[in-house]
């Protein structure tokens, strides 16, 4: 069965490289195309990085899923800071910026009191670097509804990976991170929806 979820997920990853690489082939004169484009992108890759949070219960899937959502959270809040407009965006940036590192420490810190064997990654997989790219080469009048979509999309994803480890995880003290850290994903999907319908 668990297979079975593996497979749907390299598929949709499959379909999001491939809809990454039609992006990048098409005329940026047609604006709402390329807007159009962008936004099945993010929602396809929305939706391998939620298959993936579901199907993660064991320690290694989740710590490399964590991680990774910390990586692009840090990355994506240093481009919003320097590219929106919008007060509401950048404060909201740097507060993942902040909480995200944060995160981070709190992971390795629980790793290491755990003394669990795992791998942690140290650069984006190609789904989040593909979406660190779609936003950084969004054009200034898009960027603040492209950010505040992967952002949405990206809460969603941590919140069902936090729910299921804390659930289902398979190492008790990286189990107490996700249960502790769930609330704060909550709080976070929470702030960019309120975001979403001020704008």
């Amino acid at each position: 069965m668990k297979r079975v979820h593996l497979m749907s997920a390299t598929a949709l990853c499959a379909l999001a490289l491939s809809l990454a690489a039609c992006n990048q082939n098409t005329p940026t004169a047609d604006s709402g195309n390329n807007n159009t484009v962008s936004a099945v992108k993010d929602a396809t890759t929305g939706a391998v990085a939620k298959v993936d949070a579901e199907i993660t219960s064991s320690t290694q899937g989740f710590v490399q899923a964590a991680a990774m959502s910390d990586m692009y959270e840090v990355m994506a809040g240093k481009v919003a800071l320097t590219r929106s407009h919008s007060d509401d965006v950048k404060k909201f940036a740097q507060q993942m910026i902040d909480a995200h590192t944060m995160s981070t420490a709190g992971l390795m810190m629980a790793i290491s009191q755990s003394n669990a064997n795992v791998t942690v990654p140290t650069e984006l997989d190609s789904s989040h670097q593909s979406l660190l790219n779609d936003l950084t080469g969004a054009k200034d009048e898009d960027f603040d509804a492209r950010y505040i979509s992967q952002q949405t999309d990206a809460h969603s994803a941590a919140l069902t990976l936090m729910t299921g480890y804390a659930k289902d995880g398979d190492n008790p003290t990286i189990k107490a991170f996700a249960q502790m850290t769930e609330p704060v994903v909550q709080m976070h999907l929470d702030m960019i929806k309120m975001i979403k319908a001020s704008k």
